[in-house]
């Protein structure tokens, strides 16, 4: 089921559509009434008339601001949360061969994965839901720097049960990261720039290669053979060298967020809770950065509310669509303090943002096919690029050369070859077949290069295909984060996009079982 955004050609669910008179009464322009219907029939229940007029209006106004060097420099930072969230998918899978030789039953070393598994799916839930309750800043803060603090924590265990525990919080950490930065950079960048949405997942590359060059080096040069297990721990100081350096990396990327480069709260999210002078603030905030006039008044939001209002009054039978927002987030002129904010955060916290994912037929068809979408995805994305490290350690079936050198070489070529996949989809998305014909086209081509894969003979023909899989796999998977948090409207797009992230996680809690067999055989 397409969005309205889809449908519009790609640019975001909510195109501008509001006319302001001299009076400062706002009005609706006739040429956009088709996509008013659209918006109303596809979101019906989901959001009302106020909210949705008043992001049309921020919409207008960040366009006008354009994209300037706080969506660039966001576009960086924004990265570090698709860096990080790499450096702990593909550092458990890197560090397993190593963990197993110093922790000695085998049988166990699966644990790991699922430990880190449910700790993604509590950090998705959790990280997505509060995003829409206390703010999209908090997660996008906090998740990278906790993680970092943990993953140095990894590399002074002394066993294997507090390596698991460490992974798990880790995990919670990592749940967060990009759902909640992708719901960031989606509400701050103009309409015209939100296919670079799509090309961020390059960032999510750039970790897996950082992962494999740090790998080759300390794990082929500081870690004990399978011979010589049970290893002692200053015979394998590799995989703690690997965990020390990636979290000091994370820990580095959250400082920057916090001193370096603040960002402000969402403008989506502070007229969702009827903050509606903190929202004039944040967008002001961005002019004033990018050197533009500061277009956007109070008096512009507060036209809509009289506008609601009066159509409210005069249509009682349109009051389900067009009614203001409700008494609990009344729009308020002054900024609230901390504590206020999460007494009233908390105070909303119900079933109903739930609900409204399923508000109406269309919205229950979208919302129910892209979350079977995000879970099928999760069981075969991890059983293939997840545990790549571990087969290509193991396998004698076409190279001569099986020393640890040649096989992070292997490793560190097939994620750099990754790296392609989101920048072309970010060019793709933007052609007349948008968003969900790429998505489907890049599965279809991935699952095909799949099984054309089982039939290699030759290792030159082994490292092609798994190139091909990397840049078909990862294209596929940066219009899937995009498209995601695009379709869902702004009050539940965090949760959308958690839940969604936690369905990806169930589905990679799946594969660890699955592979178990073959990875501990």
């Amino acid at each position: 089921m397409a969005a309205p955004s889809e449908k519009s050609g790609g640019k975001g669910a909510m195109e501008t559509g509001l006319k302001q008179t001299p009076s400062g009464s706002v009005q609706h322009g006739e040429a956009d009434s088709d996509a008013d219907s659209a918006f109303r029939d596809f979101y019906t229940g989901a959001v009302n008339e106020n909210y949705r007029m008043k992001s049309e209006l921020i919409a207008k106004h960040l366009g006008e601001i354009g994209m300037g060097k706080f969506q660039w420099i966001l576009f960086v930072v924004n990265g570090f949360g698709w860096i990080v969230d790499n450096f702990w998918s593909q550092g458990i899978t890197a560090i397993r061969p190593p963990i197993g030789n110093e922790f000695t039953d085998i049988a166990r070393l699966s644990f790991s994965s699922v430990a880190y598994y449910v700790g993604l799916i509590v950090g998705a839930s959790f990280w997505g839901t509060t995003a829409d309750l206390i703010g999209r800043k908090p997660a996008f803060n906090a998740t990278i720097l906790y993680g970092g603090v943990f993953a140095c924590a990894v590399a002074g265990v002394q066993n294997f049960t507090g390596f698991c525990i460490l992974w798990a919080i880790i995990g919670t950490a990592a749940g967060g990261n990009v759902p909640v930065d992708s719901v960031v950079f989606l509400e701050f960048v103009p309409q015209t720039h939100q296919w670079l949405l799509v090309s961020l997942s390059a960032w999510w590359n750039l970790g897996q290669v950082i992962v494999s060059l740090l790998a080759w080096v300390f794990l082929a040069h500081f870690a004990c053979p399978s011979t010589d297990a049970p290893c002692r721990m200053q015979d394998n100081m590799g995989w703690r060298y690997l965990m020390i350096t990636l979290g000091g990396i994370a820990i580095a990327f959250g400082l920057i967020r916090i001193v370096a480069f603040k960002i402000p709260e969402s403008p989506k999210f502070l007229i969702s809770k009827g903050r509606d002078a903190e929202a004039v603030e944040a967008v002001n905030y961005i002019a004033r950065y990018n050197g533009r006039p500061e277009t956007l008044t109070l008096d512009m939001l507060q036209a809509v509310d009289r506008h609601c209002n009066a159509g409210s009054s005069s249509d009682d039978g349109a009051s389900s669509v067009a009614a203001p927002v409700d008494a609990d987030v009344a729009p308020r002129g002054s900024k609230l303090s901390h504590m206020e904010i999460l007494r009233e955060s908390f105070r909303d916290y119900n079933a109903e943002n739930y609900k409204k994912l399923f508000a109406g037929r269309k919205m229950a068809q979208h919302t129910s096919v892209t979350f079977l979408i995000w879970l099928t995805v999760g069981v075969a994305y991890p059983l293939y690029f997840a545990f790549i490290p571990s087969y290509l350690a193991t396998k004698e079936t076409y190279s001569t050369n099986t020393s640890l050198d040649h096989t992070y070489m292997v490793y560190c070529i097939v994620s750099s070859a990754g790296v392609i996949g989101p920048i072309a989809a970010g060019f793709c998305v933007e052609t007349r077949f948008g968003r969900r014909w790429m998505m489907a086209a890049s599965a279809v081509m991935t699952g095909a290069f799949l099984f054309a894969y089982t039939a290699v003979g030759t290792e030159a023909a082994d490292i092609g295909f798994q190139c091909a899989t990397a840049i078909l796999g990862n294209f596929e998977y940066a219009v899937m984060y995009a498209f995601t948090p695009e379709s869902f409207p702004g009050p539940v797009r965090g949760t959308g996009t958690g839940i969604a992230a936690t369905l990806l996680r169930v589905g990679g809690l799946v594969a660890s079982f699955v592979s178990t067999p073959s990875s501990e055989s």
